[in-house]
């Protein structure tokens, strides 16, 4: 039977995204004196979605698929 793909994991898995989104927003909120601010949210969001295109960039580029 031919691979789907649907058992493997593309990028960073929902466990790892919620823990490193965690961690990001926490140092966001500290480096904005400890407030939830929407700055802070948006900068740790956009910080994990990096990752996760990294790790996707990464996983491509071991399937051998090159990305301009």
């Amino acid at each position: 039977m031919a691979n789907t793909g649907l058992d493997q994991q593309f990028g960073l898995g929902e466990a790892e995204l919620r823990h490193r989104l965690e961690e990001a927003l926490e140092h966001a909120m500290k480096t904005e004196g400890g407030a939830p601010t929407p700055h802070a949210l948006a900068h740790a969001i956009a910080r994990i979605l990096t990752e996760d295109h990294r790790t996707m960039s990464t996983q491509l580029a071991g399937a051998g698929v090159e990305i301009e």
